[in-house]
């Protein structure tokens, strides 16, 4: 399960404000999934602290637009360039897939709730 980056962004487009922000709640927690593979299993340590910074940073911005549309309906970030984050774009390709992968579970629930 996986969508593009266009895909992505057209999505986005056309959420309302309150839409967006329940959206990216819910995509911050399957980021916290994909943060779990940089922890030793069942373990304290962690095995990947760049996995971890990297979701960390992408938390970052997804949690300023939340904060943004729910303070005052407007985004701190364009679709465009949110994307380009939750993508994580430019960085390793299996991180990609697994920020995408995570968008497409959330969108899909998304269109099942609203079906």
């Amino acid at each position: 399960m996986s969508i593009t980056r266009l895909e992505a962004i057209e999505f986005l487009s056309r959420l309302t404000p309150t839409e967006e922000a329940a959206f990216l709640a819910r995509l911050g927690h399957w980021l916290t999934v994909v943060a779990r593979g940089g922890y030793e299993f069942q373990a304290p340590g962690v095995v990947d602290p760049i996995l971890l910074r990297r979701i960390n940073e992408i938390q970052h911005r997804v949690f300023a637009q939340i904060a943004g549309l729910v303070e005052n309906g407007e985004r701190t970030f364009d679709s465009e360039d949110l994307v380009s984050w939750l993508s994580a774009e430019g960085r390793e390709p299996e991180l990609q897939l697994q920020c995408l992968d995570a968008f497409a579970r959330v969108q899909a629930r998304h269109n099942n709730r609203i079906a």
